[in-house]
């Protein structure tokens, strides 16, 4: 039987999961008066392999989908991502920057944002900041930030089986230029 200090370790270093990422190339942008756009929707994470409390190279592939944006020219919004990374439970995400292409669902042409990632672990929760420059497409240039939100990785399912997927809120604001 496995004793109850190593699971309240873990549990531990879950809470603290999402040390700061550093800070690329990226300078955000002074937010200007104009709101363009904000949008509300829902973020999928899945790790192959599953995550365990060791950490390995995994495929991480991201799928957000936003049901609700404010602008009439942008009414919905998808993305997705797939990278190689090398994570565990304790140690989810990695450092950079990185860019990633919005999708809109109306007239505007797909939005292209380079953004630096922020993350930190909030209550049981991890918490993604990414900020930075729509620099094409739609809205550009623009200085924009999205927030995601996921749960934290369950310890027992760490221990047993591994993590496959965590999901979450997300939100997206666009800053006129």
């Amino acid at each position: 039987m496995m004793s109850s200090r190593p699971l309240r370790r873990a549990a531990a270093l879950l809470s603290v999961l999402a040390a700061a990422v550093a800070t690329a190339s990226v300078a955000a942008p002074a937010h200007a008066a104009g709101l363009d756009q904000v949008c509300v929707g829902t973020e999928v994470t899945t790790f192959d392999p599953p995550l365990t409390l060791t950490a390995r190279p995994t495929t991480v592939t991201v799928s957000g989908v936003y049901t609700t944006c404010t602008n009439p020219g942008a009414v919905t919004a998808t993305y997705a991502e797939t990278f190689p990374l090398t994570a565990s439970c304790l140690a989810l995400f990695d450092s950079g920057s990185a860019l990633r292409t919005f999708t809109w669902g109306g007239t505007e042409a797909p939005s292209t944002f380079q953004y630096n990632v922020t993350s930190s672990a909030v209550a049981g929760q991890v918490v993604v900041t990414n900020t930075g420059v729509i620099t094409a497409g739609g809205f550009a240039p623009a200085g924009a930030e999205q927030v995601i939100t996921l749960v934290t990785p369950n310890v027992l399912q760490c221990l047993v089986g591994g993590v496959a997927s965590v999901s979450g809120p997300t939100t997206l604001t666009v800053h006129g230029a």
